[in-house]
């Protein structure tokens, strides 16, 4: 055989041998490990597909030269190293609403490979109790007196991504994150995807069970329980979102939760949180009406919000146009004003989830300082 022949046959074999994919390594529980990446890429199985949750947090968004979301496992754990930095668009903080301001974390956590059910519900400590694909951690439902922080006079200022930081700069979510990137698109036609885990290492997933179905509308046995979760013959154990009912994310820990997680875990204390809220909301009233109340995805779309300046109660709203406007993920690419109404022209991706209400806000640029007004369930994405 003529040398460069046999050369050229070698130089196929090893290329093939190099592009050859390898399969997965199950690393325990519904994990795998699958290997040839310059990253770690772990997949988990959500019923009958194997996903890819992580790949698309592993950057570098805030350019520090560190990426927000480092993996790997040691111990029968997800180690799970994160910024807590968000990978979407926020508001600006500090603004009229919060006077704190979003700081990059060094948080390290441990997440059960096979998490175990417990025989009793571990109470929610104050502070993270889980942690979203993006590595931004899951708040319980009240805010710092105690209170629920989601409804009623003790509402807090969230921006329209449902988060917001606290004193020591920890950017965190009290509801459905509706901004952050699941594995795959949440269209309202089937079970939704993960959006994050619970510190005892059940998943937690999106709104919807089915075609159009609610999981927090489910009866009977398949009926969520107290944690905000229940069983399925295809996923096992796991939690569900309840936009616009408390718990909201998780009501308690049915399974056993890992304390290096929070200090607050040391100490475990059994039941499940309450529901407090009292009053009405004390947030300012200024935008009355947003119309159209829903757009179709795949496209450049133009919403109109009106507003009442007589709702303020944190100081006059300036008459400009907003320098800012942003529909869940959506931030405006246009904003035009004339009198009290506000045109926000928005970019829907083609991929966009469907079905939820998303909350807006919007600032205002007054020197230094930044006047931000929001409302809640304004807009919905449709086919």
């Amino acid at each position: 055989m003529p040398l460069p022949l046999r050369l050229l046959l070698l130089c196929l074999a090893s290329a093939s041998t190099v592009w050859a994919a390898e399969p997965a390594t199950a690393i325990g529980g519904r994990w795998s490990l699958e290997p040839g990446h310059a990253k770690p890429r772990y997949l988990f199985r959500d019923a009958d597909r194997e996903v890819d949750l992580f790949s698309y947090h592993q950057s570098d968004s805030n350019s520090d030269g560190i990426d927000e979301v480092g993996l790997r496992h040691e111990g029968g754990f997800l180690v799970m190293e994160s910024q807590g930095w968000p990978n979407h668009p926020t508001a600006t903080f500090p603004n009229s609403g919060n006077p704190n301001t979003i700081q990059v974390q060094e948080f390290t956590f441990r997440l059960p490979l096979e998490p175990q059910k417990a025989a009793e519900i571990t109470r929610l400590p104050m502070g993270p109790i889980g942690v979203a694909l993006n590595g931004v951690v899951f708040f319980n439902p009240f805010e710092q007196g105690g209170m629920n922080a989601v409804e009623g006079y003790s509402e807090v200022w969230l921006d329209s991504c449902c988060g917001h930081p606290q004193q020591t700069g920890v950017y965190h979510y009290h509801k459905y994150p509706t901004c952050v990137k699941s594995p795959f698109p949440d269209d309202s036609t089937r079970h939704s995807p993960m959006i994050g885990f619970a510190f005892d290492g059940f998943p937690i997933h999106g709104p919807y069970e089915s075609d159009g179905v609610l999981a927090m509308d489910l009866t009977g046995d398949a009926a969520l329980d107290v944690c905000n979760g229940h069983d399925d013959a295809e996923r096992g154990y796991h939690y569900h979102v309840t936009p616009g009912r408390f718990p909201y994310v998780i009501g308690g820990y049915r399974g056993v939760p890992e304390p290096a997680n929070n200090r607050g875990l040391r100490r475990m204390v059994a039941g499940a949180i309450t529901d407090n809220a009292e009053g009405e909301s004390r947030l300012e009233p200024v935008i009355v009406e947003v119309r159209p109340g829903s757009v179709t995805r795949g496209g450049r779309r133009e919403v109109t919000l009106v507003l009442d300046p007589r709702g303020a109660n944190r100081g006059p709203i300036p008459a400009e146009a907003p320098a800012w406007v942003q529909f869940g993920p959506y931030e405006a690419v246009a904003i035009a004003r004339e009198g009290n109404t506000v045109t926000a022209t928005i970019d829907v991706p083609a991929d966009a989830s469907l079905g939820m209400l998303l909350d807006c806000h919007l600032e205002f640029e007054l020197g230094r300082r930044t006047r931000a007004i929001k409302k809640n369930a304004v807009l919905r994405i449709v086919e």
